[in-house]
């Protein structure tokens, strides 16, 4: 095993991974664009038109999930787009577009790993982590729910530009689960990908609510800040890896609905009287990601 590097070097090299400007400016520009309660889809179709590349960002993620490359059904209108997807979605490609692009040019510094399976897998987890909260009545400002369940992998992607050969030291190997991973990883580098990410978030400015979220998303029950968005991030992590998308983790696929067992079940849960009810909207929920899933990239 290659020695770990020193909390110093780790630190170094982290705060001199290249920066993604994106994320700085994430919440500002969702609320330039969504927050008044006075939009119309016109005029924030409008807003968008303004930026070529975000338009053409929103438009190639909109026809690659709902239409693959069916070319006789692809929207090639931003208000079109808008109307089929309704508003919360647009606010969901807004957010993840940008940072997906940025990221996955850094990732093609580890080539040899399947960086489409990772965005796959944190895209899933985004989406199935606002909508478990939502089920649960719980809301979060600013998109908080969605871009912490987008990033809670990013230490990953931090770890193999920073630390290539300890990050293939890690994930060229098999191992039984994701907690064999965490406890590898922190063997083999000093800190975890959770703690990597959090600790390159908050070094570029992001609310202590999803830092604290990404940081305790494996164990929640630690989370501060934020628990119940820890927790369902936890729970929509392990249910998209039941479907078989696990990112780059090189582990057997869970049975389904061992999403159960964990903590971060039990703090959403506890005390609620209509868990059959739930349970059958969670179902439905992870069903439809699924298929959303398949049409992605």
């Amino acid at each position: 095993m290659i020695n770990p590097p020193s909390d110093f070097l780790l630190i170094e090299r982290i705060n001199q991974c290249p920066k993604l400007a994106s994320l700085r400016s994430i919440n500002e520009t969702l609320k330039s664009l969504l927050d008044s309660e006075d939009s119309f889809v016109g005029q924030i179709a409008e807003v968008i038109r303004l930026d070529p590349s975000l338009t053409t960002r929103v438009l190639d993620l909109v026809n690659s999930i709902f239409f693959g490359s069916k070319d006789n059904k692809r929207i090639s209108g931003v208000e079109e787009a808008s109307i089929f997807l309704g508003l919360n979605r647009i606010r969901e490609l807004l957010v993840a577009t940008p940072v997906i692009e940025e990221i996955f040019e850094l990732g093609k510094n580890a080539p040899s790993f399947n960086w489409e399976e990772f965005w796959k897998h944190s895209i899933g987890s985004a989406i199935l982590s606002r909508e478990l909260l939502s089920i649960l009545d719980q809301s979060y400002e600013e998109e908080a729910d969605y871009v912490a369940g987008l990033l809670h992998n990013l230490g990953t992607l931090i770890l193999a530009i920073t630390f290539p050969e300890h990050f293939q030291e890690v994930y060229l190997r098999k191992h039984s689960s994701i907690s064999e991973i965490i406890e590898f990883e922190r063997k083999a580098i000093g800190w975890d990908h959770p703690k990597i990410g959090a600790y390159y978030l908050w070094n570029h400015h992001i609310s202590d609510q999803v830092v604290d979220a990404i940081h305790w998303h494996n164990d929640p029950t630690n989370a501060k800040e934020s628990p119940l968005l820890a927790a369902a991030i936890q729970v929509s992590d392990r249910a998209v890896t039941e479907l078989g998308v696990r990112g780059l983790g090189n582990f057997p696929t869970p049975p389904k609905g061992s999403y159960k067992e964990l903590s971060g079940w039990t703090m959403l849960t506890d005390g609620r009287e209509d868990m059959e009810l739930l349970e059958e909207k969670l179902g439905g929920s992870i069903e439809r990601l699924s298929q959303t899933l398949n049409g992605i990239f």
